[in-house]
């Protein structure tokens, strides 16, 4: 039987990525991203509703990820949904799934946002803005990540 674990989102991001050193060395980027659905209700008002999701980036696209996404950018994700359970301070079991952006099926695209001012020595189709934030994460799992309560 085959399996997949595939999630693809196209959203906007909630916040500015956090950077965060993992245990066993490395780093990861971690976002929320929205989704928003609309429509139009029975009487004709227009209704949304939006979904808030976690995305953790690992591997080498932690570091554009960091520098380029800013709050507000739309942004295209692809990774696999992970659940994980971590105890809070307090002592208390939680359980949080995220999107997990890792290996070479894992991409995060910058469709939209500030961006630095290009780096002259960059590849030109990131100077012209096309793709720029593109990467795919290669190292980690995601289990090393330690929540922040």
């Amino acid at each position: 039987m085959l399996n997949m674990n595939r999630a693809t989102l196209l959203g906007h991001a909630g916040r500015d990525p956090e950077l965060r050193d993992l245990k066993g060395g490395g780093k990861a980027a971690v976002f929320t991203l929205a989704t928003t659905e609309k429509w139009t209700d029975r009487e004709g008002r227009p209704a949304e509703a939006t979904e808030w999701h976690r995305v953790v980036v690992y591997g080498p696209a932690v570091e554009p990820v960091g520098s380029m996404l800013r709050k507000g950018a739309a942004v295209l994700v692809e990774g696999r949904i992970a659940t994980r359970g971590f105890r809070d301070r307090e002592g208390t079991d939680r359980t949080v799934t995220e999107i997990v952006v890792a290996g070479a099926q894992g991409t995060v695209n910058i469709l939209s946002g500030r961006r630095p001012d290009p780096d002259p020595s960059a590849p030109a189709r990131e100077a012209k803005g096309e793709a720029a934030g593109t990467g795919n994460a290669g190292a980690g799992d995601g289990a090393e990540l330690e929540e922040a309560a």
